[in-house]
């Protein structure tokens, strides 16, 4: 079996794939059905999908035996991303035929994923690994990997989204066809690619009567009271020739870069960077970029500028409007003036050159002045996959690198993913979680200098159909909502086994989220009592002390906590000579210390106890609960640093909780147990090895289950 990814095609394709189609009336269904599948080979052949489409359903429903046509046809749903049908057409072929068509169940699954029915296509993603225990495909083994997490991953996004406005810009921007590449302007006006048809229509592009179809142009927008209008196109930049692509300003060399993008006779798309530069107050004649950003035989596309500074105060010019720019002036190829203060500009683009790591991947470069070239282009390895990696966007205020990709685990098709720059280094990427990614496509996110309020591009629900509702691309506005005032407090009680006071030092830790320690406060508690303003987005880690005691530990997080303004807590400590150990271990439990029990490890996102897990339940945890029947204990789980934040955080809650029913089902009361997953929060071990690749045998440790004695 082999998995064909469509995705860099569709990338490439939404400047150049027909979606002039011609009407299902003007289709000759008297024609014998090799001719149907002839003419819709042609269509297919010069991108005009729709009109294949049409012939070949036409085909399978005069021959209701020609399963392998009706394979084509639900291929042909998923590529026109019409997930519903894909859905249901898949499901036919394969319980008609399921041995010569096993991945129509892996595409039946996907397709449901990206109609937002997690639990379902997790059902059918299982199903199908089920029969496919000998696949040999590793690119399919690993696809299949990344869908299955990324339906547990969609769950936890669908029921836990971020406060985040989403809305349509409106009908004046959004046509039935593809809208792309949205650029601020400024806070009232936007700039975009579209094709502004809103019609059905064929072009024969290969017979006698040749008819070049449409380009798609960039475009400028107004807000006027509260709605976006479209304003005509940027006629600085257009070339009416051909298909425009996304475009960026660079604030430094007050140069455009933008993407003009052809298809041959023969299907092939082909994309290249361009620029036009301030050359004496007038705008230069368009000049293509040279190697290494262009180079024949492959796509360049998508340019965004990523500034290397420390400082951004600079950084804040705005890109002029097709209403301001002077007339083109044919000027110079002049180097790229050098950013002030030691600021260095670099260039970032996608491209599927070689000695990539597979598909679209980013690249960049930057200017070398003293030589007057640009710099070898260096593969952006932090970002990219073996999949699709596109639409980069570089946020220049809060130093953030955000991106579009299928290659890491997703949603449902290209999530959006930001990547922090931590000085010159760039930390791993984190995926933007609901309502900004949803089941179906998002690309080009882009985000205002106020952090605040921004632009992406998606498929999803709700936007201008074209046949049907998640055909084509629509531009939608972001506003992100602050979170409300925190206000929390905890209310901290001390007390021994017997109620009575405890009348020593109470030593309150604050931690930042990465459980880096932060502040240190010891006070002397007061009537048993502790009152304490809890900060957000922090953890606590609060201990007792009491000579002839154990020592014993609270530990309190605020992320995501704090339902109501009090927080009541009690702390009960114990003798130290009353604890008993087992024979199995090799070292006395103390009070708020991790047991690490050592043999309870898990495989990559997994949460079920194996054979190996129980036995040192049964043979350690167990025996010691039932020497000590007045403890109480909290089993902590933790993960590798594989997946989301989010996701991460699930995992590691299931495989807690797995334990906590384990030990229930041996007969350990429920109310003497607690639970909790730090998801990657508290590794033991680094994930990574210092070269930056994956360090197995670290992320083997962090992958564990651990106890500490809570009273």
């Amino acid at each position: 079996m082999k998995y064909v990814s469509l995705s860099i095609v569709f990338i490439l394709s939404i400047f150049t794939i027909s979606l002039f189609a011609q009407n299902r009336e003007g289709i000759d269904k008297n024609l014998s059905l090799s001719k149907m599948k002839a003419r819709a080979k042609i269509a297919y052949q010069t991108g005009d999908v729709y009109s294949a489409l049409f012939y070949y359903e036409e085909v399978v429903k005069l021959d209701t035996t020609d399963i392998k046509t009706l394979y084509l046809v639900a291929d042909m749903y998923r590529f026109t991303r019409n997930y519903t049908l894909g859905a249901v057409t898949y499901e036919k072929v394969f319980l008609t035929s399921p041995t010569e068509y096993p991945l129509a169940l892996y595409y039946q699954a996907l397709m449901l994923k990206m109609c937002g029915k997690y639990e379902e296509a997790k059902t059918h993603f299982i199903e199908f690994k089920k029969i496919s225990t000998d696949m040999d495909d590793k690119v399919l083994k690993a696809k299949l990997n990344r869908e299955l997490t990324g339906c547990d991953s969609g769950m936890v996004y669908r029921d836990f989204p971020e406060n985040v406005k989403i809305k349509n810009v409106g009908n004046s921007v959004n046509y039935p066809h593809i809208e792309f590449s949205p650029v601020i302007m400024d806070s009232t006006r936007l700039a975009f690619g579209s094709l502004r048809m809103d019609s059905v229509e064929y072009y024969d592009t290969r017979g006698e009567h040749y008819q070049k179809p449409p380009v798609r142009q960039l475009y400028e927008a107004k807000k006027i009271n509260g709605e976006w209008v479209e304003q005509g196109m940027l006629e600085s930049i257009n070339d009416t020739t051909v298909d425009m692509g996304n475009f960026v300003y660079s604030p430094y060399s007050k140069r455009f870069y933008f993407t003009k993008c052809t298809k041959s006779t023969q299907g092939k798309v082909s994309c290249e960077i361009y620029y036009t530069e301030k050359v004496s107050g007038s705008w230069s004649k368009p000049s293509k970029l040279p190697a290494p950003i262009n180079i024949p035989g492959y796509t360049s596309t998508q340019p965004t500028i990523v500034i290397d500074t420390a400082s951004t105060s600079q950084v804040n010019a705005t890109a002029p409007t097709s209403k301001n720019m002077p007339p083109r002036k044919t000027g110079s190829t002049r180097p790229v003036p050098k950013p002030k203060v030691n600021q260095t500009e670099y260039l970032y683009f996608v491209s599927d050159r070689p000695e990539g790591k597979g598909g679209l991947d980013i690249w960049y470069t930057s200017y070398n002045e003293t030589k007057n070239v640009w710099n070898k282009a260096v593969n952006f390895t932090v970002a990219n996959t073996s999949e699709t990696d596109c639409t980069p966007f570089f946020h220049v205020p809060s130093q953030t690198f955000y991106y579009s990709t299928d290659g890491l685990i997703n949603a449902g098709g290209l999530d959006i993913y930001k990547i922090q720059k931590d000085g010159r280094r760039f930390l791993r990427p984190e995926n933007l979680s609901f309502p900004i990614n949803s089941p179906q496509d998002e690309l080009s996110f882009v985000l205002a200098d106020d952090g605040k309020n921004g632009f992406l591009v998606s498929n999803r629900p709700g936007g201008t159909p074209f046949f049907h509702e998640t055909c084509c691309d629509d531009i939608y506005s972001l506003e992100i909502i602050p979170a409300p005032p925190f206000v929390c407090e905890l209310d901290l009680s001390v007390l021994t086994k017997d109620n009575n006071c405890v009348g020593e030092l109470l030593t309150i830790q604050q931690k930042d989220t990465k459980t880096s320690l932060n502040k240190s406060d010891t006070i002397r508690l007061a009537d048993c009592a502790y009152n304490l303003a809890l900060s957000p987005n922090t953890n606590y880690a609060i201990f007792i002390h009491k000579k002839g005691f154990v020592n014993d530990t609270l530990f309190v997080e605020t992320k995501e906590m704090c339902s109501s303004p009090i927080l009541k807590r009690k702390l009960e400590v114990i003798a130290i000579d009353t604890i008993k150990v087992v024979p199995f271990m090799d070292e006395k439990p103390v009070i708020g210390k991790p047991f690490v029990l050592k043999d309870i490890q898990y495989a990559s996102d997994v949460s079920d106890l194996n054979e190996v897990s129980q036995k040192v339940i049964n043979d350690l945890l167990i025996p010691f609960l039932m020497e000590n029947p007045d403890v109480n204990i909290n089993v902590s789980s933790h993960t590798d640093d594989l997946g989301s934040n989010k996701y991460n955080e699930d995992l590691s809650e299931r495989r807690a909780s797995k334990v906590k029913k384990y030990l229930i089902s041996k007969g350990i009361a429920a109310n003497r147990i607690q639970a909790k997953g730090y998801g990657e929060y508290k590794p033991l071990a680094s994930n990574t090895n210092p070269d930056g690749s994956v360090n197995e045998d670290g992320r083997s440790i962090n992958r564990r289950t651990e106890f500490f004695i809570s009273k």
